[in-house]
């Protein structure tokens, strides 16, 4: 999976504005995702230097 079409922080937002509008579902779905987007951009990275070595 690729987060080439989410752009970093969309999620993190996403959750801020659900917290607002005391939506603490949405927002802890938002909050998951954001951290699942991080681990997929970190696991990313390693494998493209990996793939450098």
């Amino acid at each position: 999976m690729s987060n080439e079409m989410i752009p970093a922080g969309s999620h993190e937002s996403a959750a801020i504005g659900a917290l607002h509008d005391d939506r603490t579902d949405e927002a802890q779905v938002h909050a998951l995702l954001a951290l699942a987007s991080a681990v997929d951009r970190l696991a990313a990275a390693h494998e493209d230097q990996a793939a450098g070595s």
